[in-house]
């Protein structure tokens, strides 16, 4: 339902009145040592505790009802709520407030824990990748509580604390209850981003017989000697990557999104591992010396798929073209790779919100009142935006800063879009929720 001008003024004034409130809790946030990512970082759950303390402490105070919990083994999570009068269409907000290293202090100009402002902008680790997004989902809120805005639909936050490191909150909370959409706060200049690829990590095991290297000849011109040659696990593997480049390549010409660019479906292959001795889980059993047939290969791959195909097929595919290679040739049509899938929990079902849902043009609609260009397009990584829409929910990703600062030394948030991002949030929640 469009707001009446006195109540959109009203609002506006608000968010005009709370811009310090604004930069004074991202920059609280920030001061916060939430790096969830550092192996053995003592200081991370005092840190996120703190953190989400004063997520919990600024929500409790606007009446929220707050549920809390942790994702083992460290990681707290917040499920706040603005109900409404009943009737209306519901939103939930998602951020987190963990962040990558900082890495090397001296790259820095800034103090990455201190949140200081200087031309025009906030600095420091989290700034953009996302506290400032966080700040503004709960400043948002505060202005329509402040601005005495009554809503039908309900109004949910939910913070978590494990996003850097492929946690599972966020997922949890996604498949609590629906909501009618859904706001991700990743940084992205302000541009709508209601589409994004699936994601998945897998790993290809080869098998090979050891053979010491006198009898390599056996093996290139066995001469009726195949049988007591080594089988090298390292070059079934190679033909078995050589093969995925090829299908990879059959993607990137024949299938596309049109909101993705060409070719960004693509099967990388990031880590290989081989040698004698056997393996297991993409490790080695031993490292020796190349003086012996390796029985043993590992490769593991990211995958990004289109936002329209489904994890399914991606796999059903892979592993049946991987099988149509495997058959031409004896050894491993007789000793079949294994493949494992979803390594270490690594995936993300695609999100695919049509431009044209009403939500994202609402929210174009504000951005469009701040005096800013809208721009739709698509998310080319992975955000939690994905766990709702496995359930079925649609959004967008709009949040201030750029994913360019994200990870980098001397991160930073425009306080301008900072402030707006408040504004469009609240006037959507506003205008969505009435």
């Amino acid at each position: 339902m469009p707001l009446d001008a006195g109540l959109r003024q009203t609002i506006l004034d608000e968010a005009a009145r709370v811009e310090d409130d604004l930069i004074a809790l991202t920059q609280a946030l920030i001061a916060c040592r939430t790096d969830s990512q550092s192996e053995g970082n003592e200081q991370f759950h005092p840190e996120v505790v703190t953190c989400q303390e004063i997520v919990a402490g600024r929500l409790d105070a606007l009446g929220l009802e707050i549920a809390r919990g942790v994702t083992e083994p460290r990681y707290p999570w917040i499920d706040a709520t603005l109900k409404g009068r009943g009737g209306g269409q519901s939103v939930a907000i998602n951020g987190h407030v963990d962040v990558v290293p900082v890495g090397d202090v001296s790259a820095w100009t800034h103090d990455p824990w201190a949140g200081e402002v200087s031309d025009g902008r906030l600095w420091g680790r989290g700034a953009c990748d996302m506290k400032g997004g966080v700040a503004a989902g709960i400043m948002a809120v505060e202005v329509l509580q402040r601005a005495g805005v009554e809503m039908r639909g309900d109004v949910a936050l939910h913070i978590v604390s494990d996003e850097e490191v492929v946690g599972t909150s966020t997922r949890t909370l996604a498949g609590t209850r629906h909501f009618d959409a859904v706001l991700n706060a990743e940084p992205t200049s302000l541009k709508l981003m209601p589409v994004e690829g699936g994601l998945v990590h897998f790993r290809i095991e080869i098998e090979g017989r050891e053979s010491h290297a006198g009898n390599r000849y056996r093996s290139v011109h066995a001469g009726g000697h195949a049988a007591t040659a080594g089988v090298n696990a390292i070059e079934k593997g190679m033909k078995i990557a050589a093969a995925l480049q090829e299908l990879e390549r059959e993607w990137g010409t024949h299938r596309n999104h049109p909101m993705l660019p060409p070719g960004f479906n693509t099967i990388l292959p990031g880590i290989i591992a081989g040698g004698p001795g056997g393996g297991h889980d993409g490790q080695l059993n031993l490292v020796s010396n190349p003086g012996t047939t390796p029985n043993y290969c590992s490769i593991e791959y990211n995958v990004w798929y289109l936002p329209d195909e489904t994890l399914e097929g991606i796999q059903a595919e892979i592993e049946s073209f991987v099988a149509g290679v495997c058959a031409v040739d004896p050894w491993l049509n007789d000793h079949p790779p294994r493949f494992t899938w979803k390594l270490r929990n690594v995936w993300f079902p695609p999100v695919n919100t049509p431009p044209d849902h009403p939500f994202i043009q609402l929210v174009a609609g504000e951005i469009s009142a701040t005096g800013r260009e809208v721009t739709v397009e698509a998310f080319t990584a992975a955000s939690e935006l994905a766990w709702y829409a496995e359930q079925g929910m649609q959004g967008t990703i709009f949040g201030p800063g750029s994913i360019a600062q994200a990870h980098s030394p001397n991160e930073f948030v425009e306080i301008r879009e900072l402030v707006d991002a408040c504004r469009v949030m609240a006037l959507s929640i506003a205008e969505w929720c009435a």
